[in-house]
């Protein structure tokens, strides 16, 4: 489970819309007056057959403290009569009426449907009316009309509510939250595209539906997302812990999220610490993992004295000023070697150094001689390039890494964008 969740604070998605919200609002708009039409003192023309069915309806439904519900058993035959556009808009406008004051969802959603079937709504509130309509049969959980309906809402220039969200979210409750996904990705491209500002909430519902069913590269793509145009420390920490968290990596790639976490101070456990220090291995890189281990210490997630810290210091200072030393035979065996192979090594030790120029030497020399895995090379080449500045570089190099190491890299070169 995520320790920090993604959606904290978010408002449940469910009751968007209330009888007393939608009276306001329509009446507002001067769609949903106090009295239903009463023919004939329209200009519509209305049939005998409907108006006698009709009136005695309407003339309780407008009545002061009328007994509605007494007149519900009456709507079937009401709509059956209504013939004309005229008279599908004024039955609408009846049920729609009576729903309001009844407080009664499935009337309200009706009276509304049956408007917007009569072609006379205005034109411009045609959106407003789908949005109701899209409103409440989501909260009656009939999401593919919910969805549908807000659809027509966006189409019809509706700004006033979360459309996008909304629409999202009705996949994400059929529990298709690949579809919701790959709707809200869209959304964002197009509004990204067009200078506009992406909400963080959008970014945020996709990151926790694509964490709660267990999708991999749609969590990833959301969490590249987040920190793309909400790159603050609390989303990298939400972006990363998502990729800790649901990510099958080899313990070289887990190293380099690790790596990553503890650049953006997103390390924020104590498991994550030794996880970080076994993956580095004590016994290689020996001075990365005490820099990492008196960290923990200082954050309080390890402490000075106890069994674990003092085995891993025991280690360390033990090899610390011998992994120095070495390192410069270590970049002469590989400028010699035949194949990359050395040069990874070297790169591994300098990397751990904190001298990432003459990393991005070796890593450069291990991809260009091969023999070396060229994804981790190219990934900690591009890490290297980071870690001094030189971001586009980085970026540049991250992306050309393919296969299992290529969520790792995209998080990588995320961070290499975001700083310019």
């Amino acid at each position: 489970m995520l320790r920090h969740s993604v959606l904290a604070g978010r408002k449940s998605a469910k009751n968007i819309v209330s009888a007393l919200a939608m009276a306001v609002a329509l009446t507002g708009a001067g769609l949903a007056a106090g009295a239903v039409v009463s023919a004939p003192a329209s200009a519509q023309e209305y049939s005998r057959a409907f108006v006698d069915i009709y009136t005695p309806a309407a003339d309780v439904v407008n009545a002061e403290g009328g007994d509605v519900a007494s007149v519900a058993g009456q709507f079937p035959a009401i709509v059956a009569a209504a013939q004309t556009a005229d008279e599908k808009f004024a039955a609408g406008n009846l049920i729609l009426i009576a729903g309001n004051k009844a407080e009664n969802a499935t009337w309200q959603r009706q009276g509304l449907e049956l408007q917007l079937a009569s072609g006379k709504v205005a034109p411009e509130q045609v959106g407003l009316f789908n949005w109701f309509v899209g409103s409440l049969a989501f909260n009656a959980q009939d999401y593919a009309a919910a969805r549908a309906a807000l659809q027509l809402a966006q189409q019809n220039n509706y700004a006033d509510g979360d459309v996008h969200g909304l629409i999202a979210e009705t996949y994400y409750q059929e529990g298709n939250a690949a579809g919701g996904l790959a709707y809200i990705r869209r959304v964002i491209e197009t509004t990204a595209a067009a200078g506009g500002d992406v909400p963080q909430q959008w970014v945020l519902r996709s990151l926790q539906a694509a964490y709660n069913s267990n999708l991999l590269d749609e969590a990833i793509d959301a969490s590249i997302m987040l920190v793309t145009y909400h790159p603050t420390q609390e989303n990298w920490l939400r972006a990363l812990q998502v990729a800790n968290s649901l990510g099958d990596f080899d313990p070289q790639a887990r190293l380099d999220l690790m790596r990553l976490m503890r650049l953006t101070n997103t390390l924020t456990e104590r498991s994550e610490y030794i996880r970080y220090i076994e993956d580095a291995d004590p016994r290689i890189m020996s001075n990365e993992v005490s820099a990492v281990l008196g960290e923990a210490v200082a954050a309080g997630h390890l402490a000075e004295g106890d069994n674990y810290t003092t085995e891993i210091r025991d280690v360390v200072a033990d090899r610390m000023a011998g992994d120095r030393a070495e390192a410069p035979s270590l970049v002469a065996e590989a400028r010699g070697s035949a194949n990359g192979r050395d040069a990874l090594v070297a790169g591994d030790v300098l990397y751990s150094l904190n001298d990432f120029a003459g990393a991005e030497e070796m890593y450069a020399l291990a991809v260009e001689k091969g023999g070396a895995d060229t994804a981790t090379a190219q990934t900690r080449l591009g890490m290297a390039q980071v870690r001094q500045g030189k971001n586009a570089a980085g970026a540049a190099t991250l992306s050309q890494v393919t296969g299992p190491r290529a969520t790792v890299a995209r998080l990588w070169a995320t961070y290499a964008a975001s700083q310019g």
